[in-house]
């Protein structure tokens, strides 16, 4: 019988928004402003309008190159904190609208959102609180201006799947928070605030690291503005963490990393764009483990991608594709040592229709396939049935190996995706044992590749 905590931790389900936001699964960053002009990472607040003037900015380059990357959304920096805006604002001067570019009439967040539609990707916005160009900002007025600006790319171009605030440690500001959340509520309810938000989490580090268990239902004083140490714990949902904990919420995990060493288009760092096996690991890690996976791309002051990047996107894509290609599990049948009822079997594994669920309360439960033949194997992917919540506790993985199961691997959490990785191999029959669970155990996906 489940404890009381359990219960509560168990009633806990993602809203529909945060499901579909996970099952976007990897998404680009895209910084780009002032700094891309002035050479810098942060900026003043006093630069010049005349400095942001891309020769020849194309937002069909940008989603293509990130498309080609399998990547399914977009997330640009609209204002970063220098304050300066890449669309005509009405509450500041301190925008495209004094600039160069396109004489004052070009609106880069609308470009990009429209190529956005058009190629079939998500959109949404980064909007920095911490603003060091305007006058208001440490004031109370200040949060009527950034309500103000937050209310206009809101309302102003089309759906947004999320709005992404940045963290301040200055203390210069006491930021209205609840209103923010407000105004993106009422004009855009499905978009997803993040980091400084009650919707996802930030893993803690930009260094492409993640918990060995990663649970998406945690203390509810994690949200919003909570201090970033509070976030970088090793532990944020245990039995341990939740036990005495009141309020527990769905609140998943994403996890953030650059393309080149800084945020922002730097010519001397192109040297240093990182190794596609980086990428890929810190996508095992984040995508495949229970969170989401959002790379920063840095265009350049030309206003294109450049060469070097957009190569290594394509690259990143088809090693995706490759790595996926194949499922050795697809159209086999699996064996379970228990089920809830006929309507969750294990013949729904892997099928898109329906889900496994095992009994209330197993003490141990296993699952065998038999691929057929012999495949050489290197990783195994696992999904629970998220929209029931979030129930593995641990787990293990075994092959069949000259007349007896040996283990490969074990594990922790599964959450919405678990990707197992292996040394490479040569098996034909895979076990996976389920030791504990948060009352019953649930799997969408046994897919081995």
């Amino acid at each position: 019988m489940a404890a009381d905590y359990i219960e509560r931790a168990n009633s806990v389900l993602p809203s529909a928004a945060q499901l579909d936001f996970m099952n976007t699964e990897f998404i680009a960053f895209i910084h780009y402003g002032m700094n891309t002009f002035c050479n810098t990472e942060w900026g003043t607040g006093r630069e010049p309008e005349k400095y942001f003037s891309p020769a020849d900015f194309s937002a069909r380059q940008w989603v293509a190159a990130i498309k080609a990357a399998k990547m399914k959304g977009i997330v640009l920096t609209c204002k970063f904190s220098d304050g300066f805006c890449l669309w005509p604002s009405k509450y500041t001067d301190h925008s495209v609208k004094s600039s160069p570019w396109l004489n004052g009439r070009g609106d880069m967040v609308r470009e990009l959102a429209e190529e956005c539609a058009v190629q079939n990707i998500k959109f949404g916005i980064y909007l920095s609180p911490y603003d060091m160009h305007e006058q208001t900002f440490g004031s109370e007025k200040y949060n009527d201006f950034f309500a103000g600006q937050l209310e206009e790319l809101c309302t102003g171009y089309g759906k947004l799947f999320c709005v992404w605030f940045d963290r301040d440690n200055s203390g210069r500001q006491k930021y209205d928070w609840e209103r923010y959340y407000a105004v993106i509520r009422k004009h855009q309810p499905d978009a997803m605030i993040c980091n400084c938000g009650p919707d996802i989490r930030w893993c803690g580090n930009h260094t492409g690291v993640s918990r060995s268990s990663e649970w998406s239902v945690v203390p509810s004083e994690l949200q919003n503005d909570a201090p970033a140490e509070a976030l970088v714990q090793p532990d944020l949902g245990s039995r341990r963490k939740i036990r005495s904990t009141k309020n527990l919420v769905w609140f998943p995990m994403i996890m953030d990393m650059s393309l080149r060493p800084g945020w922002f288009f730097h010519d001397n760092e192109t040297i240093d764009v990182k190794d596609l096996s980086k990428v890929i690991t810190t996508y095992f890690k984040s995508v495949g483990n229970n969170g989401t996976f959002i790379l920063n791309i840095s265009p350049s002051h030309t206003g294109k991608i450049d060469k070097k990047d957009v190569e290594h996107l394509v690259t990143l894509g088809a090693q995706l594709e490759l790595e996926f290609k194949d499922n050795f599990t697809e159209g086999r049948e699996f064996s379970a040592s228990n089920r809830y009822d006929d309507l969750h079997s294990e013949r729904f594994i892997n099928s898109g229709k329906s889900y496994y669920r095992t009994v209330d309360d197993p003490r141990k439960t296993t699952i065998t396939v038999d691929m057929g033949e012999v495949r050489l194997i290197n990783k195994i992917v696992l999904a629970e049935h998220i929209e029931t919540g979030q129930q593995i506790e641990k787990f293990r993985l075994f092959y069949f190996y000259n007349k007896r199961w040996r283990k490969i691997y074990s594990g922790t959490t599964v959450g919405r995706k678990k990707i197992c990785m292996l040394p490479e191999m040569e098996a034909r029959r895979i076990k996976l044992v389920i030791d504990k669970t948060r009352k019953f155990a649930t799997l969408t996906s046994f897919e081995v590749y």
